[in-house]
C-alpha cells in the first residue's frame, strides 16, 4: 500500500472528494475514508454523490490535517 494512502486512512481520515455534476461543474463531499487492502469510502445507491461516481469516472482527493500551514499534512 502505497505511503499517501496510509496517511490518509491512519492520520487524516476525513477526505474531500470532488466529482463533476452532468453540467462538467465541480461538486465537493466530504467523506471517511477506510482502507483494507485497498482504499474505500462508502455511499448509497440513489444519492447525488453515488450517481456523479457512477456517470464521470474521474475524482479528486485533497486530505488535510494541522492547525497551522506550518504543521499541515496534505495528500492531493
Amino acid at each position: 500500500m502505497t505511503d499517501y494512502l496510509k496517511i490518509l486512512k491512519n492520520e487524516i481520515h476525513l477526505t474531500i472528494i470532488v466529482t463533476v455534476d452532468e453540467n462538467n461543474c465541480p461538486v465537493t463531499c466530504v467523506i471517511d475514508m477506510i482502507l483494507n487492502d485497498e482504499l474505500y469510502f462508502l455511499t448509497a445507491k440513489g444519492k447525488s454523490f453515488y450517481n456523479r461516481l457512477k456517470n464521470k469516472f474521474f475524482v479528486s482527493l485533497t486530505g488535510l490535517k494541522g492547525e497551522t500551514t506550518i504543521t499541515n499534512k496534505s495528500v492531493t
